[in-house]
C-alpha cells in the first residue's frame, strides 16, 4: 500500500519535473492570442527552466483530508534535463524509478523485479508545459498565482529571496487539484500536491546540487541477471 501511494505521487511529480523541457510545448500553439501573460506565469517559467541539474534528498510526507499523516518516505533525486530523471527511496521500502528519455522504469530490489514501460502521452505533456519556460503554454493550461505574504523580501537584503506559486489546471481531468511550487532564490526547494481525494503530499528537498554535471550513466539500470522483467 504504501509503494502504490508513492507511485501515484511520483507519478503526479513526473507531470512537472521528467521529459523534454527544451523541446518546443506541444500545447503552446494552442495559447489563446488574447492570452494576457501576467508576471506569475513569466517568472514561473523562467525559474522552471534556470538549471540543467538538480540532485538532492528528498522527504516526501501524505496527509490526508484531516492533516494526519497516512505515508512518509526518503530518498534521492537525480535530474538532467531536458529527459533524465532517477528516484531512488530508500525507506520505507528500496524501489529505483527511473525516466530515461521516452521510457519509465521501477525495479524493485526486495523481489527483484523490474517493469519497463513507454512514457504516456499523459505523463509526458504536462513536462513540457511545465519544464519548458514557455509562459504562453503554462497559461493554457494552469491559473498561477503567487502567494506574495511568503514572497516578500527578507529583511536580510543578501538572503535569497522566497517565492511560492500555486498552479490549478484549468481542465477538471481529476489528476489534481492543486500544485504549490516552492523556491529559494531559483532553486526549487519543496513541492505540495493536492490530489483529487483530498490528500496532500509534500516533497522537501535538502543537500540540493544545482551545480554538478550528472553523467547519464546514472539513469541507466543493471539489475542482477535473475532479475525477472516485465514489459507493459
Amino acid at each position: 500500500m504504501q509503494i502504490q501511494k508513492f507511485i501515484h505521487s511520483f507519478q503526479l511529480f513526473l507531470f512537472m519535473l521528467a521529459v523534454p523541457f527544451t523541446a518546443a510545448p506541444l500545447f503552446a500553439g494552442e495559447a489563446s492570442n488574447d492570452t494576457v501573460l501576467t508576471s506569475e506565469y513569466e517568472q514561473l517559467a523562467n525559474l522552471l527552466s534556470s538549471s540543467r541539474y538538480f540532485q538532492a534528498h528528498f522527504q516526501q510526507t501524505v496527509r490526508d483530508a484531516s492533516g494526519d499523516i497516512v505515508d512518509q518516505s526518503t530518498g534521492n533525486i537525480w535530474l538532467a534535463r531536458p529527459n533524465l530523471l532517477r528516484w531512488d527511496i530508500v525507506e520505507p521500502l528500496e524501489q529505483t524509478l527511473i525516466v530515461n528519455e521516452q521510457q519509465f522504469f521501477q525495479y524493485d530490489s526486495d523481489i527483484d523485479q523490474l517493469i519497463i514501460e513507454p512514457l504516456s502521452d499523459q505523463l509526458s505533456a504536462m513536462p513540457v508545459l511545465l519544464l519548458s519556460g514557455n509562459a504562453e503554454a503554462i497559461a493554457s493550461q494552469f491559473i498561477v498565482s503567487q502567494i506574495k505574504a511568503v514572497t516578500a523580501q527578507s529583511t536580510n537584503k543578501n538572503a535569497p529571496t522566497r517565492q511560492l506559486f500555486t498552479l490549478k489546471p484549468i481542465a477538471n481531468d481529476g489528476l489534481f487539484e492543486m500544485l504549490s511550487l516552492e523556491f529559494k532564490g531559483e532553486v526549487l526547494q519543496a513541492i505540495s500536491i493536492l490530489d483529487d481525494l483530498q490528500q496532500n503530499s509534500r516533497f522537501e528537498f535538502t543537500a540540493i546540487d544545482i551545480e554538478t554535471v550528472i553523467d547519464d550513466s546514472l539513469f541507466e539500470l543493471n539489475p542482477p541477471a535473475d532479475t525477472d522483467i516485465i514489459h507493459r
